[in-house]
């Protein structure tokens, strides 16, 4: 099991979506996407996708003159494929892995 608190971090390689699963009694936490470095330069959009089961999400639009990371506020409990549509490099994907009681509640609906 995870300690309380620990970095997380991957890289999701151009054309290669990435499966990342979180340790038995552990969740995700996904704080900050950021493109890594190119030799082009341009304006390309880089779109940062989730695949949960059999729905596909867009996290997000990155792009190097403008927009080269992005923050989130995301939980991660079970099994996803992360995957962008940049061609010319990585995008890198932090946050940080901890126990299932230790996630702080933000909100609770009853």
């Amino acid at each position: 099991m995870a300690s309380p608190m620990e970095f997380w971090g991957v890289e999701i390689k151009a054309g290669e979506p990435l499966t990342v699963e979180p340790e038995p009694n552990t969740i995700i936490h996904l704080s900050q996407a950021v493109l890594g470095e190119t030799k082009s330069k341009g304006n390309e959009h880089v779109i940062l996708s989730v695949k949960v089961g059999d729905k596909k999400y867009v996290l997000g639009n990155l792009s190097l003159d403008k927009f080269p990371q992005l923050s989130f506020d995301l939980v991660f409990e079970k099994e996803v494929e992360l995957s962008h549509n940049w061609k010319n490099g990585s995008v890198y994907l932090s946050g940080y892995q901890t126990a299932v009681g230790e996630y702080p509640l933000l909100f609770h609906l009853v």
